[in-house]
């Protein structure tokens, strides 16, 4: 049996769907009644593009799972009685996902036909995700200027929390959190710095190793930001001063 052109069956699929214009889906947002917009891009995608402002987000892969009020996945969002708006990036993703609806007993299903690229380019307003998502991108080494570090144990004991992240703060790490006993920094790539108040003071090397992209200029930044060099291991700093 030859395989069948996929966006053969996508035509075939609209032919028998209510197809969304840009102007005909914000109509409906505006009306606001019992409406359920769904965005079933991955979510690397909303993350870098942003999403339709008040969808939710269900990935192709669960949606299913999620419609299903007898699974354990289900998300109680999905009600028979809503009508449910599905898109993707440009219409054909979400073609398949609204006909799945459909065959699943859902009566008013629609799909945004161009796609949230559609949308974008319209002009209408976007929802940016990056800043809440809890899943970023890893960015390249060095392209946000930090260096690039990674790390082989991220639970640090110190005498003072307070004092240890202020001077990973000065390497460009990101604040987390911070109170007495405790402080967690964020490096480049979403790992966890966790510095732990210890009673007794810290000694010997730090439990976890820094991979940097330039070893001069990262030895002279940790040196005069108060780092002691450890002996022999021009690499390692044991303490923060």
């Amino acid at each position: 049996m030859a395989i069948q052109p996929i966006f053969g069956r996508v035509a075939q699929l609209k032919q028998t769907l209510v197809n969304l214009s840009v102007a005909e889906l914000k109509a409906e947002m505006a009306a606001a009644e019992n409406l359920l917009v769904v965005d079933i891009r991955e979510i690397q995608e909303t993350i870098d593009l942003g999403t339709i402002p008040g969808a939710v987000h269900v990935s192709r892969g669960m949606l299913e799972f999620w419609a299903d009020p007898a699974s354990p996945y289900y998300r109680d969002y999905f009600q028979e009685d809503k009508r449910i708006v599905v898109f993707c990036a440009g219409g054909g993703r979400s073609a398949f996902a609204a006909q799945a609806l459909k065959d699943m007993g859902y009566a008013d299903v629609a799909h945004l036909e161009v796609g949230f690229n559609g949308w974008a380019k319209a002009g209408e307003p976007v929802a940016e995700m990056a800043s809440t998502s809890r899943w970023m991108r890893k960015p390249k080494p060095g392209a946000d200027g930090r260096p690039s570090m990674s790390v082989g144990h991220v639970v640090l004991k110190v005498p003072d929390p307070g004092v240890s992240l202020a001077f990973f703060l000065t390497l460009g790490l990101r604040q987390i959190a911070a109170t007495p006993d405790v402080g967690i920094a964020e490096l480049r790539g979403g790992t966890h710095l966790i510095l732990l108040r210890s009673d007794a003071p810290a000694a010997g090397a730090a439990p976890f190793d820094l991979m940097v992209d330039d070893i001069d200029a990262t030895h002279a930044a940790l040196r005069s930001a108060g780092s002691r060099q450890a002996p022999s291991r021009r690499t390692m700093c044991t303490a923060v001063s």
